[in-house]
């Protein structure tokens, strides 16, 4: 049962991170750029014009709190969760990006960085790095894809809204909610190309898995919610909350997991510099 959970939740990291992450010059300590939409625009087109501003950053820090909870069950007595919380620095120029993270389910911690299209991690500060196989899904977060291709995608979102405004961070920001349409998002072409990698066609396995998460979702409950800056209309903020019916069997009845997933993004444009980890291992996943 957790196991089917489980694929739902990294298919659903892997959408998220599809549809969601500047400005050179301004007379600011961030080098941001002043913008302007109208006060009565409408949501598409704040998301719109804060995606184009937030994609120009030459740099960005994040904080990132991801949190996967499952409920008590008859064979689980207690609320499950797995968290992992922490921040890094993405550099625009060679998206390349490095952070620092904490497991506190396992209550362990580990340096995270991606160094020209190769992700390595250790897990003790003075510890010898490895380098993760090509095609590791770990990439926590993809910050390089939060934006890219996102216009091509306000297609597949049931709906869009514009909440009340609110400070995020100590900046003024507009609200912006969406309800995506997972049906079109999953016929999507490019989300498709991400999920088939370096292959050349979604194999049997991957098709079927895509179709289990196809019906799962149709009674789900997801919501996206950006935070842009008023003044600068770069993103200061991105939430989004899942939760889906686990269908039970004749001794477990069925129970509602809910993914959350928040990214802060407190610092654009200050100087990042993020080289490759030396010496370096390769992973080798334990039998």
């Amino acid at each position: 049962m957790r196991g089917r959970a489980g694929c739902v939740t990294g298919f659903l990291l892997v959408a998220c991170m599809a549809l969601a992450v500047s400005a050179c010059g301004g007379g600011n300590p961030e080098g941001l750029l002043k913008r302007e939409v109208p006060e009565n625009a409408t949501p598409e087109k704040i998301m719109l014009e804060g995606l184009n501003a937030t994609d120009e950053v030459r740099s960005l820090h994040y904080l990132f709190d991801y949190s996967f909870l499952i409920p008590p069950t008859g064979k689980q007595p207690y609320t499950g969760e797995l968290k992992l919380t922490g921040e890094g620095d993405y550099d625009a120029a060679t998206e390349n990006a490095m952070a620092r993270m904490v497991w506190s389910t396992i209550e362990r911690e580990f340096d995270y960085v991606l160094y020209e299209g190769v992700q390595y991690y250790r897990i003790e500060e003075s510890g010898p790095w490895y380098e993760l196989p090509a095609g590791s899904t770990l990439k926590i977060p993809s910050v390089s894809e939060i934006t890219r291709n996102t216009a091509e995608y306000m297609d597949n979102f049931q709906k869009i809204t514009r909440l009340a405004d609110e400070v995020v961070n100590g900046r003024d920001c507009y609200h912006i909610a969406m309800v995506p349409n997972f049906d079109a998002i999953m016929q999507n072409e490019e989300f498709l190309n991400m999920i088939r990698g370096e292959g050349e066609e979604l194999d049997e396995e991957t098709m079927a898995k895509l179709e289990e998460i196809k019906e799962e979702l149709k009674n789900a409950n997801v919501n996206y919610e950006y935070w842009f800056d008023k003044e600068y209309l770069v993103l200061r903020r991105t939430l989004y909350n899942i939760e889906m019916q686990e269908q039970g069997d004749e001794d477990t009845p069925s129970f509602t997991v809910k993914v959350v997933m928040e990214i802060d993004f407190p610092t654009y444009n200050k100087k990042v510099e993020i080289n490759r980890p030396e010496p370096t291992m390769l992973h080798k996943d334990s039998a």
